[in-house]
């Protein structure tokens, strides 16, 4: 499991350091060397938490970044100014214990409005410094209510070259955007320039932000991206082809750990991919397909194996889209249900069966224009109440 130290340059490990209750790793880190340029798309939230805001700060002073450090198991958000004080006692001591002088970007996913355990949060940084442990250990450690470790990774073949990008995330719940509690961190050993940032952005688009699980947006979401160069290629002396590709295998490993994150939703049992077609604009399309896919009713449904494909034109009446009925057609994975303003026959003995499939899909075409967008979510089922509902304990 190479993940974000597949390309060039990259290390990272992770400790238990006592964060968690349960003695699981909570500490990692991810080290850069040469230094990257690093860019990054943060939650909408407005209770966004310390580390944040941190990091926002890090990046628009356009420093180089050599270390990322992640905590598990406490949010560090909603604890006023010493939740930021905390921060920057953590950047202090991680400096000094590796000797870091280049720029250090700080995250934090758990519980919200604890303080941060500071002197057993210097502990780890301290054992990281003597033994970071093996680099699996950096999924495991950014992980909460996860059941498994979300990583990819892509080569590609750029002017004779080869190029490498790997990536890790965590979440499994309060997922949706903007962003959608995530955490993702992208590594690449191209050089990238400060002016990618809009590129960057548009993938978080199309991937982590077309994503739900449960409708709730954090306060803690963060997806970075770390290019170094040390595959000594440079994207702006690519050919506008060579681009394309790595904008494309950069948008497949990001949408790989979204889908990882839904498939991991709380309580999950199916990945529901849920698209719109023909909307008079992209805002449209967006809005009929967050509407589906925030839905409880449509989500308890597809727990059940039930199509029952009238609550997703509920949803998509009440998303804010221009839909015209007479011209809307519905399937459900694959099998086309309402057409025209009408009904149509099916097998519902074949339909029932497609619904018990781990991967199913809805889609609807609003036989307006030329605009669509895909979001992915997944089904409600009783053991999100469950994890939810004892999550502090």
């Amino acid at each position: 499991m190479k993940n974000v130290v597949f390309p060039k340059g990259f290390q990272a490990g992770g400790v238990a350091c006592g964060i968690k209750k349960n003695g699981n790793p909570d500490l990692g880190f991810l080290q850069s060397h040469p230094p990257a340029t690093a860019f990054g798309a943060f939650t909408r939230n407005t209770a966004a938490a310390a580390p944040v805001k941190y990091c926002r700060e890090v990046l628009a002073s356009g420093s180089k970044v050599s270390h990322i450090l992640v905590n598990s198991g406490n949010a560090n958000a909603a604890t006023g100014p010493k939740g930021y004080e905390d921060v920057l006692t953590t950047v202090s001591h991680l400096k000094n214990a590796m000797r870091i002088e280049g720029g250090v970007l700080i995250c934090s996913t758990g519980v919200i409005g604890e303080p941060l355990p500071m002197d057993t949060l210097k502990k780890g940084i301290d054992l990281l410094c003597g033994k970071p442990g093996p680099t699996s250990d950096f999924s495991s450690a950014i992980m909460t209510t996860d059941t498994f470790a979300k990583i990819a990774e892509v080569t590609l073949n750029l002017a004779g070259h080869e190029v490498r990008l790997g990536g890790a995330a965590k979440g499994a719940g309060m997922i949706c955007p903007n962003m959608a509690t995530m955490l993702a961190f992208m590594t690449t050993d191209i050089g990238l320039e400060s002016g990618y940032q809009s590129r960057f952005q548009d993938s978080v688009e199309r991937s982590f932000n077309s994503i739900t699980v449960d409708g709730d947006m954090s306060t803690n979401d963060t997806a970075l991206l770390l290019a170094n160069g040390a595959s000594d290629v440079q994207y702006s002396s690519l050919s506008s082809a060579d681009q394309r590709l790595f904008d494309a295998a950069l948008m497949d490993l990001m949408r790989q750990l979204a889908q990882s994150i839904v498939r991991d939703g709380e309580g999950a049992t199916k990945l529901i991919t849920v698209e719109a077609v023909g909307a008079v604009s992209e805002a449209d399309a967006k809005a009929v397909v967050r509407a589906v896919s925030n839905s409880p009713l449509v989500k308890t449904a597809f727990f059940g194996g039930d199509a029952n494909w009238g609550r997703v034109l509920a949803a998509a009446g009440y998303s804010g889209a221009a839909l015209e009925m007479e011209k809307l057609s519905l399937e459900f994975c694959d099998v086309k249900v309402f057409e025209n303003g009408v009904p149509l026959p099916r097998d519902e003995e074949d339909l029932a069966q497609r619904m018990k499939a781990k991967d199913v899909s809805v889609k609807l075409n609003l036989g307006l224009g030329k605009f669509a967008w895909t979001y992915w979510t997944c089904d409600l089922s009783y053991d999100y109440v469950k994890i939810n509902g004892s999550y502090r304990s």
